[in-house]
């Protein structure tokens, strides 16, 4: 267990702490909070809302070191269209001189977003888990941008499998063995076989239920105009140039029964069928139907050539296509599958209750749903539609092929791409497909939408959205794995819920894939503007780094504890790199907010990485700012009286007391420079020692007010504990946003803020955001 201190009472401010009229000047060891047995604050905790990161970028060089790379940090997506994403910082490298900086984030901060810009100017990104770290390295060195055409990655038309069993396996029976059969009006009877040879024609043919084990054998033409049955075993075998047309209802309600087509053999069923129980239906030759039910393990091979405007698969019942499949309506449920091994067209294929598809080559469709229930396409190789909706759906991409659609709608649903698979929404018009309307145009990631990439032989996935008007719930997709990632179109900043550190996200294709039979159009590559070039040194670096200092002017007492005696703000920070991410200037804006006490009060900066000599001031607004003689470290007098920044004359409650007027205060300029380049790490915000001087400047030995764990300036010879006290409470807080509402005059933090004790207490482990939610009413807001 860590040794406690006991802390201050957060409830009652005793008279011991009212040190407003008697405080010393100067440190005085016997002054002491008392103990409180209420609460517990960790021994050593700083009351920091900000962590360290030591962050190395590794940037994938193309040029053997001869050109920079810009490096630049965000807290938010820099590609989403309305991110509020802000630069922490930048810089240059090379493959030979890698990015390395200190930054500081939120304690809250969990991810950084990397951008790389290459001297094509073209923009990678990839995400940093910095959830617990103290140090991070982010690596592009592992992906490969292709610049010659030669070197796209080109892929094997994948091997077809060979079809599961074709109608050669039903031969005409030896002549000793059939009966043959002429023009005449014929009932055929159970356990026989029957011929109707070439250039016969009998339409009078009838199947009478209940006669099992009939097998008709047909090399001429005969038509059914009355509806028939099926029974047990029968078969029926169209030899080549054989015809069937069957113009009534065909119900194949028994077991084990054969169709099979031969090549060059037609069955043309113009009425509804259905069949089921171990059925089969072998097609090498022309297979056409009215609307077809398939049922209770049920199966139909197709060699040849299949059209149908309606069919549906169901209870176990397997469709394999090896050629030619054209079918307006496909449905599939419960536990089927669909093997395409050829061409398959459709207007519609909407697939539920694991029904799953085995693409092993072309899929074109209007409409492609995957319905509740654990629909699955393992595509092998080419799936191109119009629409994609899914919902609860798994798809599968090998290596080399391509699912690409115009618009689609995702829910519950995973995608999982292999090696140079390729996934795509937006334009399809080279496909030629017919159009649907059950979507509208672009993408709509309504909820759980996970893409993960696989590398296989070096080789990672693309998903691009090309184009359309791309449409979120909150947070929906998630990009895992191995995986490129390039949208075109703007994008909403609550798009993506979790990246995993090896996706690489980019707004155009940033490693070209040839075109194949398998993948259509391939990718192409992002050109970047063609001629390699530096950035323009020295870089100009304007961050959107933004915090407020919420400062106590009572020390060594605690006060009231407001946290409103000095509130100020610091923003538009702002530097000057050369290449060799050294720093020659620094530019900061100080914005005066609230002053909440009765004394003098001067704000100073002591620069805690900085000699003295090795800073000059340059400019400041009016004049204000001063720097200091004297010192052993770089230190400035931003405002020697707070006051007058709000035009007050003398020391007074300023911006604390709704009740009062509020006194504007304009923002202040300050431009340093440096005898001698310094890392931006020297003189980040944790290196920025910013310090109230109350009272008189007193130069041998006058009062400061430090945040904890900072030293005071040379000017104080007291030693004031590393400004916390026998409690380990503090006398200000940095908090990592410039919108901090401060407490109304007289309120404790703690009752303006629910969540600051428990932070305070855990040590800083829970409640890390604790000031995003002030309680109503008791913060100052006018």
């Amino acid at each position: 267990m860590k040794p406690m201190f006991r802390v201050f009472s957060f409830t009652v401010l005793t008279s011991t702490l009212l040190f407003s009229s008697c405080v010393k000047d100067l440190y005085d060891p016997e002054v002491i909070a008392e103990k409180n047995p209420d609460a517990e604050i960790p021994v050593g905790f700083k009351f920091t809302t900000t962590k360290n990161v030591n962050l190395t970028v590794n940037v994938n060089d193309e040029y053997n070191g001869e050109k920079f790379y810009l490096v630049e940090v965000y807290n938010q997506n820099p590609l989403a269209s309305n991110s509020k994403s802000k630069l922490l910082t930048a810089g240059v490298a090379t493959g030979r001189a890698p990015f390395v900086e200190d930054i500081v984030v939120s304690q809250s901060d969990s991810v950084l977003y990397i951008k790389q810009t290459d001297p094509l100017q073209r923009e990678v990104v990839k995400v940093l888990d910095v959830t617990s770290a103290t140090t991070a390295v982010c690596d592009f060195s592992n992906y490969t941008f292709t610049t010659k055409s030669a070197s796209s990655v080109a892929i094997s038309t994948r091997a077809i499998p060979a079809p599961s069993e074709k109608a050669t396996a039903y031969p005409l029976p030896n002549e000793n063995q059939r009966t043959l059969l002429g023009s005449g009006a014929i009932t055929l009877a159970a356990n026989t076989k029957y011929y109707l040879p070439a250039g016969v024609t009998n339409n009078q043919i009838t199947f009478e239920g209940g006669r099992n084990n009939i097998e008709l054998y047909v090399e001429g033409s005969t038509t059914f105009s009355n509806t028939f049955s099926l029974t047990d075993g029968c078969k029926i075998i169209v030899l080549p140039k054989g015809k069937i047309v069957a113009n009534a209802g065909l119900n194949w309600y028994g077991n084990d029964v054969v169709v099979a087509i031969h090549e060059g053999g037609s069955f043309n069923i113009n009425s509804d069928a259905s069949f089921g129980k171990n059925n089969k239906v072998i097609n090498d030759g022309s297979l056409v139907t009215k609307n077809l039910i398939m049922d209770n393990n049920a199966k139909v091979i197709n060699n040849g050539t299949f059209t149908t405007p309606n069919i549906q698969v169901t209870n176990n019942s397997v469709l394999e296509n090896n050629n030619v499949f054209v079918v307006n309506e496909l449905k599939g449920n419960s536990n089927t599958k669909l093997v395409n091994n050829g061409d398959l067209k459709a207007t519609s294929i909407s697939l539920t209750n694991t029904f799953t598809i085995d693409n092993n080559h072309h899929i074109e469709a209007a409409y492609l749903f995957f319905g509740g229930g654990g629909g699955t396409l393992n595509n092998n190789c080419f799936t191109v539609c119009d629409d994609l909706e899914t919902e609860q759906g798994t798809l599968n991409s090998a290596p080399g092929s391509l699912l690409a659609c115009k618009d689609f709608y995702g829910n519950n649903s995973t995608f999982t791409l292999k090696g140079n698979a390729i996934f795509s929404i937006g334009d399809v018009a080279a496909y030629s497909l017919p159009t649907s309307n059950k979507l509208t145009s672009g993408s709509n990631f309504n909820y759980n939408v996970v893409i993960n990439g696989v590398i296989e032989n070096s080789l990672k996935p693309l998903f691009y959205v090309k184009s359309g008007v791309i449409k979120n719930g909150w947070k929906p997709l998630s990009l895992g794995g191995f995986l490129d990632v390039a949208i075109s179109p703007s994008y909403d900043a609550n798009l993506l819920n979790n990246v995993a550190e090896t996706v690489k996200l980019s707004k155009e294709p940033q490693t070209a894939i040839a075109e194949t039979a398998c993948n259509g159009s391939g990718a192409t590559e992002d050109p970047g503007t063609g001629t390699p070039t530096n950035p323009s040194f020295p870089i100009k670096v304007e961050t959107g780094n933004e915090y407020t200092f919420a400062m106590e002017d009572n020390w060594p007492a605690l006060g009231d504890y407001d946290m409103n005696d000095f509130v100020f703000t610091i923003d538009k920070i702002s530097y000057k790199k050369g290449n060799n991410n050294k720093l020659a200037t620094l530019s900061f804006e100080i914005t005066p907010v609230a002053a909440g006490a009765t004394n003098r009060l001067a704000l100073g900066v002591q620069f805690d990485k900085i000699a003295s000599g090795s800073l000059s001031l340059v400019s400041s607004t009016d004049g204000i700012g001063t720097k200091e003689n004297g010192q052993e470290k770089a230190n400035l007098i931003l405002f020697p009286d707070v006051y007058s920044t709000f035009g007050i004359s003398s020391p007074g409650i300023t911006n604390t007391d709704p009740s009062k007027t509020k006194y504007a205060s304009k923002s202040y300029q300050f431009e340093v420079a440096f005898n001698n380049s310094v890392s931006e790490s020297d003189i980040n915000i944790s290196n920025l020692n910013f310090y109230l001087i109350i009272g008189q400047n007193n130069d041998v030995n006058r009062k400061e007010v430090h945040l904890a764990g900072y030293k005071p300036t040379s000017k104080v010879k007291s030693d004031p504990l590393d400004y916390t006290d026998y409690n380990n409470m503090v006398w200000g807080l940095l908090i990592p946003t410039a919108d901090f509402k401060y407490p109304i005059e007289a309120l404790k933090i703690q009752d303006a803020y629910p969540n600051f004790l428990n932070w305070a207490k855990s040590g800083g482990s829970n409640n890390a955001n604790w000031y995003l939610s002030p309680q109503s009413g008791k913060v100052y807001n006018k």
